[in-house]
């Protein structure tokens, strides 16, 4: 059944003018991202010698590391509707009235947002391989980022839809998660080693960046996902309870 409802979502999000909207316009800013880095890297090497780490290193930290950052805004936009829009559009009663659970219709949203935004990037990965074809890139490390970048985008996913499940209207689920993920990035660069520097997606994510696959950062975004998709799962089951108890 989390399949089906995955293949649901993963139907109404390629039906949605809005989502291809969206993906066109962040194809087009992956573009001029990739090209400007790019860019940047062949004036560098003719007014000096190549940039420390070779243009795998240059690509990561001047084009996967922005592209995250625009997923700050994107996720919330894309993921806004999982529930909310339900309730909006006066489906959301019909979908508690299915013989699903509560978890398989949480995570089945869940899988068919982040799968649609993961094609989405594997998309714009397609520019950073063309380069393999006239230079030599640093896989791994690219790789690595990469996994980082996509447990980013898992994170943020099961964030928004938290707050979907608590909202009827999506554009407070989206305003309300991307300003959590502004106070948690910023949070890395305000302070020290203490619990914010901890909670910062960003201090997480910088590791990836600088390709160490660190289990504890791993950990880090596979628990706050784990743990947010748990709390949409409670919410939603609870107005089950109060839908059956009416």
């Amino acid at each position: 059944m989390t399949t089906q409802i995955t293949l649901h979502e993963l139907k109404l999000l390629l039906r949605s003018p809005f989502a291809w909207l969206a993906a066109g316009l962040l194809q087009l800013i992956f573009g001029w991202l990739f090209l400007s880095a790019v860019e940047r890297y062949i004036e560098q090497q003719a007014i000096a010698s190549a940039p420390t780490g070779g243009i795998s290193n240059f690509l990561i930290v001047n084009f996967l590391a922005p592209v995250s950052i625009v997923f700050i805004v994107a996720t919330p936009l894309l993921c806004m509707h999982l529930v909310a829009g339900d309730k909006q559009a006066n489906r959301f009663n019909f979908l508690l009235s299915l013989p699903v659970t509560a978890s398989q219709l949480v995570v089945g949203k869940f899988f068919g947002a982040t799968i649609f935004q993961c094609v989405v990037l594997m998309i714009g990965a397609v520019l950073v391989t063309l380069l393999s074809f006239s230079t030599t890139l640093d896989v791994s490390h690219l790789m690595t980022a990469g996994l980082g970048l996509v447990l980013f985008v898992c994170t943020a996913s099961a964030l928004t839809l938290f707050y979907s499940s608590f909202s009827n209207r999506p554009v407070l689920a989206a305003f309300l998660s991307f300003a959590t993920l502004i106070i948690l990035w910023l949070a890395a660069a305000t302070s020290g080693n203490g619990i914010l520097q901890f909670a910062s997606p960003s201090a997480h994510l910088h590791s990836f960046m600088q390709g160490l696959l660190d289990t504890r950062d791993v950990a880090y975004f596979l628990a706050l996902t784990g743990i947010l998709l748990t709390l949409g799962i409670w919410r939603v089951d609870v107005q089950r309870v109060r839908n059956s108890s009416v």
